[in-house]
C-alpha cells in the first residue's frame, strides 16, 4: 500500500524543487511533492545534468534508475524506492524517487577498527586513513541486505557503496511497518558487459533461496509484460544481457564470487 501510495503521489503530484543535494555526482534537487492532502520528499534527477561517463550512454542513467525501480518491483523485491519518471520539473525529463527517511539503524554497513568489527558481520575490506589508522568495512547477512544483493547482481550494479544502502521510510508518519532496507543511487546498472562493484560480497557463495531461483527464472523467462516495463528505459542488448544474467547466475546456482580480472569494490566505498 505504501509503495503504490508513493508511486501515485510521485506520478501525479505538485512538485516543488527546494535546492541541491550536496556532493552529489550528478544534478540531484530535493523536490516536495504534493498530493491527496499529503507532503512527499522525493530526489529529482535530470538527464541534463548528468556527467559525462565513457562506459554508460550519455543522459541514460536516470533511465537506469526507473529501470532499477521496476525490476525490483516486478519481481517483489522492494529493495529500490518508488522511482518514476517524471518530463514536466524545471530541469526537463529525470527520475524522481521517494525520498528515504533513514532510521537510524546504522548497524547493517559498519566502518570500525580491527578490533571493533560487531560479532554478526563478515569484513569485506580493510583500509587505512591518512593518518595511519586502520578500519574494516563489515556487513552483517539480514534479508535487507541479502535482497539488494541479490538485485545488484542482477542488475549488474556498479556502484553499490555502503553510503547507497539506507534502513528507513519513504511515507512520513506511517510508522515502524514502513520501514524497510533500500539500494538508493541505481544509475549505474544493467550495463551489457559485467560491471558488479559493491560492499556486499558477502554473501558469495551463498546458495539462492527457492524464491531467488524463481526471480531468476522470472527474468530468463522475460515475459512480455517485463519487457514492457524496461523497454522504455533501456536498450535491447541491455535487456538482453539481463535475460543472460538470469540464466548464468540460475545456472551457478550461488551468489557469485568477486573476480579477480578487475576492480570489485566501488570507490570511494562508502
Amino acid at each position: 500500500m505504501h509503495s503504490a501510495f508513493a508511486r501515485q503521489a510521485l506520478e501525479q503530484g505538485s512538485c516543488t524543487v527546494m535546492g541541491a543535494i550536496p556532493r552529489a555526482s550528478n544534478d540531484t534537487r530535493l523536490v516536495v511533492v504534493d498530493h491527496a492532502g499529503t507532503h512527499l520528499k522525493a530526489v529529482y534527477k535530470p538527464a541534463s545534468g548528468e556527467r559525462p561517463l565513457a562506459d554508460f550512454p550519455p543522459h541514460s542513467l536516470s533511465l537506469r534508475e526507473v529501470a532499477s525501480y521496476r525490476l525490483s518491483a516486478h519481481l517483489d523485491l522492494n529493495v529500490v524506492p518508488p522511482t518514476v519518471l517524471r518530463g514536466d520539473l524545471g530541469a526537463g525529463p529525470g527520475s524522481l524517487q521517494a525520498y528515504v527517511e533513514d532510521s537510524g539503524d546504522d548497524d547493517a554497513v559498519t566502518l570500525t577498527g580491527v578490533d571493533g568489527i560487531p560479532a554478526d558481520h563478515t569484513p569485506m575490506f580493510a583500509l587505512r586513513t591518512e593518518d595511519g589508522t586502520d578500519l574494516v568495512l563489515s556487513h552483517d547477512a539480514r534479508d535487507g541486505l541479502r535482497a539488494i544483493a541479490f538485485f545488484d547482481l542482477l542488475a549488474n550494479n556498479a556502484d553499490r557503496k555502503a553510503g547507497h544502502i539506507i534502513t528507513g521510510s519513504y511515507v512520513p508518519g506511517s510508522g515502524p511497518s514502513s520501514i524497510g532496507t533500500y539500494g538508493i543511487d541505481n544509475g549505474l546498472t544493467f550495463h551489457a558487459e559485467e560491471k558488479v562493484r559493491t560492499v556486499l560480497w558477502g554473501f558469495s557463495r551463498s546458495s539462492f533461496r527457492v524464491e531467488e531461483l524463481d526471480a531468476l527464472d522470472e527474468v530468463a523467462r522475460m515475459s512480455t509484460e517485463l519487457r514492457s516495463v524496461l523497454d522504455d528505459c533501456l536498450e535491447d542488448t541491455e535487456i538482453e544481457s539481463l535475460r543472460d544474467r538470469a540464466e548464468q547466475l540460475a545456472e551457478a546456482g550461488s551468489f557469485l564470487e568477486p573476480p579477480e580480472d578487475r576492480t570489485v569494490i566501488p570507490w570511494p566505498p562508502i
